[in-house]
């Protein structure tokens, strides 16, 4: 039977419509505008985690220049806005198809060889970040240097400036990205893939067309990548090059799906939140610096207690407990 239909993949699947649902359904919730900021944040970094482990955490292939897909779906959406009058749906797909028809055209040059494999593929991502930032900041209609009003500009379109509607579309997406996510890790594709991260020449006289299976999770991560970015335009109101394409978002991303465990799907959910929350709290004291500090001490210590992450740490509790079980 395809594993997409396993029951254990339903259950995933029926599991991330329901808490879905939860999301869309606290919107109403929400007590004033700082909790639906935090909120829409925290499902901005649990996508951009979930999209980059998608690609990166099921191949092996370590991303440096993840937020260049982001940085492109905020600065898409921000053009669309300045020069045309399409509603904003039409502006996320566009968003989302700008990312990932940057990610499909790099997909398909850098993985035709061999030799753009480990630490060089990580070294082009990182080169491409830098390729983007200045091409942004030196075309007038994209930026110019001297950064983009966006909210000023969507005032009378159903987004408008409201957060909570903002949350919404994240939340959406967040349930999206973990369709995406549950069916790259529990499918063929996955198994591809993951088939790929343990020895890439074994994946390939097995047969797996290691190319292709590359080269459309690359695509899609760049495209949920991008989609997030559209909202992300809104929230911030006025968008410069050096804060959507910032190195720190890709190395945030980083440390969370390490944090929450690659091994796991969810592992990059539970990542992000760990992460998000702690360096809220942290900030709450009143210094970035040391939310910094602690939050890279925790990181540390996760590995070395468990170098699995938190969610290979979960795993191995329940296979233990299973274990028993079984013996008893």
């Amino acid at each position: 039977m395809n594993k997409l239909f396993d029951l254990s993949t339903r259950r995933q699947l029926l599991l991330v419509i329901a808490s879905t649902v939860v999301l869309l359904l606290l919107a109403f919730a929400f007590p004033n505008n700082y909790v639906a900021t935090f909120a829409f944040q925290l499902l901005t970094w649990i996508i951009l985690a979930m999209s980059w482990s998608l690609f990166s955490g099921n191949s092996g292939y370590a991303s440096f220049g993840h937020g260049v897909f982001f940085g492109l779906g905020t600065y898409a959406t921000a053009a669309i806005f300045r020069f045309t009058d399409l509603p904003f749906g039409i502006a996320l797909l566009i968003a989302g198809l700008t990312g990932g028809v940057l990610a499909l055209l790099v997909g398909l040059a850098v993985f035709s060889s061999a030799r753009f494999a480990g630490d060089l593929f990580g070294l082009i991502t990182l080169a491409l970040a830098f390729i983007v930032m200045t091409v942004v900041s030196n075309v007038p209609w994209l930026d110019g240097g001297s950064g983009v009003f966006v909210r000023e500009l969507v005032g009378d379109k159903w987004i408008g400036a409201n957060t909570t509607n903002l949350y919404i579309v994240a939340a959406l997406l967040a349930g999206l990205t973990a369709v995406v996510a549950v069916l790259a890790w529990k499918t063929r594709w996955g198994a591809a893939l993951q088939a790929i991260r343990e020895d890439e020449n074994v994946a390939e006289s097995l047969g797996v067309a290691t190319y292709r299976h590359k080269v459309l999770a690359f695509a899609a991560s760049g495209t949920l990548a991008g989609l997030i970015g559209a909202p992300q335009a809104v929230f911030l109101g006025y968008i410069e090059v050096s804060s959507v394409f910032a190195l720190n978002i890709p190395l945030f991303v980083l440390m969370m799906v390490i944090l929450g465990g690659i091994g796991q799907w969810w592992g990059a959910v539970i990542g992000a939140i760990v992460v998000v929350v702690l360096r809220e709290a942290l900030l709450g004291l009143g210094s970035a610096d040391i939310a910094q500090i602690v939050v890279g001490v925790a990181l540390i210590a996760v590995i070395i207690v468990m170098p699995n992450g938190i969610s290979g740490f979960i795993e191995r509790l329940r296979n233990r407990s299973h274990a028993k079980e079984v013996t008893s």
